[in-house]
């Protein structure tokens, strides 16, 4: 239209012609920039062609529990005060876990949520999660071992805390049993070596809120962790009195275990464990070790979000 203003030259025929054609364009725009601003997937379209009521909206839950999960909760534990002591102690410790995605953190190794796959301590992340095999790794603090741990380590000196990393992998075999196996290593080299297990389980829900699960598993470990934590060097020796030890690589020991978790609503659950050992090999053989069968007990109630 500026246009045909602006030049009076125009003749009324063309003039008209002009306008039909602007008007045209105008028109051809307005719709073509409605439609980029209100372009939707076929889905988003009908949903908002229903009545409001007719689409409810995600329960709140819904999009934290598949992006973020955790518990916190206390933990009790009667166990011996090392592997191979003859003297127990009762320790109650705070738990936390929390998971984002593929990654978990949590400082109780099983300290469950709503998922029913196992949980390592540490940092660990999920590298595979298939319906029968699964892949874990994970970076946890090894604590070590002072020697005020008990009266029958004095003398030994402390093992200095260190980082493991740890590979774990689980199957899932027919019916209720499943299968697993897991190697570490000492990751700063001060001394933690290699340790490893096999095992084999039992899970089954035995109740709509009771879960029971039942295991036996094989430990197995590297000569430098078996003398770090069952040898007796020549220093040693002179300040214990305990005759020289250098144990080499073999089996640990054999676990048998029996674990309960009992689901007192959506938010609270109680887990309940015990657990039966044996030394062998090596570490069976250890000065250090003055009980070869032991046993543990442990409590532990949390709180799920």
């Amino acid at each position: 239209m500026p246009l045909i203003l602006a030049n009076p030259t125009l003749l009324p025929a063309q003039a008209c012609r002009s306008a039909t054609w602007a008007c045209a364009v105008l028109v051809g725009l307005a719709a073509g920039g409605t439609q980029a601003q209100e372009a939707a997937p076929p889905q988003a379209v009908e949903a908002a062609a229903l009545p409001a009521q007719a689409v409810p909206p995600p329960p709140p839950s819904a999009a934290r529990a598949s992006t973020w999960e955790g518990a916190i909760g206390l933990s009790a534990q009667y166990r011996p005060e090392y592997a191979g002591a003859d003297r127990r102690i009762f320790k109650v410790t705070p738990a936390i876990f929390l998971r984002y995605g593929r990654f978990t953190i949590t400082n109780a190794s099983g300290f469950v949520t709503r998922r029913a796959d196992d949980v390592v301590r540490g940092l660990g992340v999920d590298m595979i999660q298939g319906e029968r095999l699964s892949m874990k790794l994970s970076l946890r603090i090894d604590r070590g071992r002072g020697e005020d741990t008990s009266q029958d380590l004095s003398g030994m000196g402390d093992i200095p805390p260190t980082i493991r990393a740890r590979l774990v992998a689980n199957w899932r075999l027919p019916g209720p049993w499943r299968a697993g196996a897991s190697w570490s290593v000492d990751a700063l080299g001060r001394g933690g070596g290699n340790l490893g297990d096999v095992s084999l389980g039992w899970e089954q829900r035995v109740a709509p809120s009771t879960h029971l699960s039942m295991g036996v598993s094989l430990a197995l470990a590297g000569d430098r962790y078996m003398q770090t934590y069952y040898g007796v060097s020549e220093e040693q020796s002179a300040r214990t009195g305990r005759p020289v030890y250098e144990p080499r690589a073999g089996a640990r020991d054999v676990t048998a275990s029996i674990n309960l978790r009992q689901d007192l609503g959506p938010e609270w659950t109680l887990l309940a464990g015990f657990g039966a050992s044996r030394q062998l090999g090596p570490a069976a053989a250890s000065p250090l070790t003055l009980q070869r069968d032991g046993w543990s007990a442990s409590l532990a109630a949390a709180w799920r979000f």
